[in-house]
């Protein structure tokens, strides 16, 4: 029975990418038997090593070249063609085996996973003529949640997708680790509200509430100790309209009606974080349950598929942080080194994906806290620190700001003198540096006019010598001697 996962998403959010981190790190859990599957006609240059590839069969550009369809048209073309030879896919397929876990790359056009029955066709007929248990990953790039109307639209598109697909579905906001930079580290909201949407708050987001500029209102609530949810909430790419609001808040009812739509986080880069996605895409596609304690493919006791001990040792000192955070015991008080050998194998058994079946949250790191702690919240501390450095710096390169009295405590009129003082001094050199060039440049200008003028007089002297020596010639042929010539 071929279990896998159908990864679709729009352009640019991370589906190559994402699939190639995949196939590194199973391959580093040691997972065997793992496949991927290039379904994109556009894309014959992929960084992952696909075991079937469509452009084998079709290619977007032949299309294009045979038919004269548009980049769009030709893919929807290719994947209606793939239904009508869906042998050749079937057949390759069965050539992986039984016990391969396949992942397929879908092309980024939304229209596939959203109204175009062809795509839909194909997964039927995978699950009923190859067995395969199937998983549709949809990744949206996070980056989009900082703006209200982006983030309300993707809600829509995701729900539409898991309609329409009807399989086992995980909405995953990928890229978050650039949600700290992009956002200057603090988001308008809490990451909950994100990845587990509240229809109320996002309805009064679309209204316009909160949109003002409310300086006063949130200094009032951070200093009244008021917790993250009292951020405001994130700005409209477009001035919100009155006349819209009866129909934002419909779009949201209808989100809220289906109550389907929810996110994980994903950092392809974040071992971590790519392992808490793939324990979840196991246990929502039943991997874990058909493979976890499998006697023919365990040996000696061991799990099916082992953690690299790196990998688990680090898993187990962030399970243990989060527990000291918590204020949770994190093992046996004042046990020896047995007891400490029996709380790292509770961890680790704890954080394992293959022996922890039970069906509610994830145990460990990746709850939206946490995420947000990392990628964001860290971000901000980081760039604090950076920019007290910098102004450490250049205090020690200047003189500093100095009281009277030598010490570093000013008053604002001290400030504001001592201001005005380096503003001056600086105008001062400016200044000299200005009137050294003036002088220069006045002194090589007079150079030169006297150079032109001694031209002048000895081209004048040549003149005056040569007209001489022409007249003594002329009288010497008229037969008058040289001497009168000269009286």
């Amino acid at each position: 029975m071929p279990f896998g996962q159908l990864v679709i998403g729009s352009p640019g959010s991370g589906k190559s990418t994402y699939c190639r981190g995949l196939q590194d790190f199973l391959g580093a859990l040691r997972r065997p038997n793992v496949h991927i599957v290039n379904l994109d006609p556009a894309n014959s240059t992929t960084p992952y090593r696909s075991s079937i590839d469509i452009n084998a069969l079709i290619s977007v550009h032949d299309i294009m070249a045979e038919l004269g369809l548009g980049p769009n048209g030709a893919m929807l073309y290719a994947i209606e063609y793939l239904e009508a030879n869906f042998e050749w896919l079937l057949q390759r397929l069965k050539e992986l085996g039984d016990e391969a876990y396949v992942v397929f790359d879908l092309p980024g056009q939304v229209e596939l996973s959203t109204n175009h029955p062809s795509l839909t066709r194909i997964v039927k007929r995978l699950e009923k003529e190859a067995g395969c248990r199937l998983v549709a990953v949809h990744l949206v790039d996070a980056t989009h949640a900082l703006d209200a109307q982006r983030y309300v639209s993707l809600l829509l598109l995701c729900l539409r997708a898991m309609l329409h697909l009807e399989l086992p579905h995980l909405n995953v906001l990928s890229k978050v680790d650039l949600l700290g930079p992009l956002s200057g580290g603090e988001l308008p909201m809490p990451l909950e509200n994100y990845t587990d949407p509240d229809a109320e708050v996002w309805r009064e987001v679309l209204a316009g509430e909160g949109q003002q500029s409310g300086s006063d209102d949130d200094s009032d609530a951070e200093t009244a100790g008021a917790g993250p949810s009292s951020r405001r909430p994130p700005r409209t790419s477009i001035r919100p309209r009155r006349r819209y609001d009866a129909l934002n808040a419909r779009l949201v009812d209808v989100i809220e009606d289906f109550s389907l739509v929810g996110f994980e986080t994903l950092a392809v880069e974040d071992k971590e974080s790519m392992y808490r996605l793939v324990r979840t895409v196991d246990k929502v596609g039943g991997w874990v349950f058909v493979h976890a304690g499998d006697e023919g493919g365990a040996e000696d006791g061991e799990d099916d598929e082992a953690m690299p001990p790196e990998l688990r040792r680090a898993l187990m000192e962030d399970e243990q942080e989060r527990r000291r955070a918590a204020g949770e015991p994190t093992g046996p008080a004042g046990g020896g080194g047995q007891r400490n050998g029996a709380a790292a194998a509770e961890a680790a058994s704890a954080l394992s994906l293959f022996t922890t079946l039970d069906s509610g949250i994830v145990p460990g790191w990746g709850r939206p806290e946490d995420v947000e702690e990392r990628y964001i919240t860290s971000f901000r501390r980081k760039t604090a620190a950076a920019r007290a450095q910098d102004d450490g710096e250049r205090m020690e390169q200047d003189d500093g700001v100095r009281g009277k009295d030598g010490s570093g405590d000013v008053d604002e009129e001290e400030f504001q003198r001592q201001e005005e003082a380096r503003i001056y001094a600086a105008y001062r050199e400016w200044k000299a540096e200005q009137e050294g060039r003036k002088g220069g440049n006045a002194e090589q200008r007079q150079g030169a006019a006297d150079d032109q003028q001694a031209a002048v007089q000895r081209a004048t002297a040549s003149r005056r010598v040569g007209n001489i020596e022409i007249k003594e010639r002329s009288r010497s042929k008229a037969g008058q001697p040289a001497a009168m010539g000269m009286q």
